[in-house]
């Protein structure tokens, strides 16, 4: 539990470098958010070492987070596997609900942080338990002619000094090594505010 909690401390004295760049125009605000749904999706290749094998599975992430009321933001998402003999294989729906900058541990034991700064909302996670390394989620949002818009990452850290990635699957729980984590495609949309 030191070990994660100094992580996180380095975590987020880094956060403000990980943050994208106020745009040129003018900033999207919390308060432009408050309300709004925001649909997300990706697909990353993964290789990973499960049950002692390596497999290289496609995991297709979809989520929606509804901003609000004030520095609240409820998420809900779903992980599916396909691995390359074309199964598929759904992990359970997980949904809950952060204040931001206040951290807190998710369902499944992980350290998590949301904040928002420069137009955008970023989810920093710690891997809790026997784990190892992170990850951060960044919708970043812009105003267009036709309202908001925003772009979706969501990066894995490895963690210095440790190694590969490890944590349990988002599908089922067992335990994995991620020795690659290669983003193929995202979307995000903001569909109600």
């Amino acid at each position: 539990m030191i070990r994660v909690a100094r992580w996180m401390a380095r975590l987020l004295a880094c956060a403000a470098l990980w943050l994208p760049l106020p745009a040129l125009s003018q900033a999207v605000t919390l308060a432009d958010l408050q309300g709004a749904v925001i649909e997300v999706s990706a697909v990353h290749q993964e290789r990973i070492i499960r049950n002692g094998q390596v497999v290289s599975p496609r995991i297709h992430t979809t989520g929606q987070l509804t901003v609000g009321p004030g520095d609240t933001i409820a998420q809900s998402i779903q992980n599916i596997a396909v691995f390359p003999d074309g199964r598929s294989k759904p992990g359970p729906q997980r949904s809950g609900t952060y204040t931001l900058g206040k951290p807190r541990k998710n369902a499944v034991g992980d350290d998590v942080l949301w904040l928002f700064s420069n137009g955008s909302l970023v989810r920093l996670r710690v891997h809790g338990g026997a784990g190892a390394g992170g990850h951060k989620m960044t919708i970043a949002f812009r105003r267009t002619a036709g309202g908001l818009s925003c772009t979706f990452s969501m990066p894995m850290a490895r963690e210095d000094g440790v190694g590969d990635i490890r944590k349990a699957a988002e599908i089922d729980g067992v335990p994995i090594q991620i020795l690659a984590f290669k983003p193929v495609s995202s979307s995000c949309r903001v569909v109600k505010r």
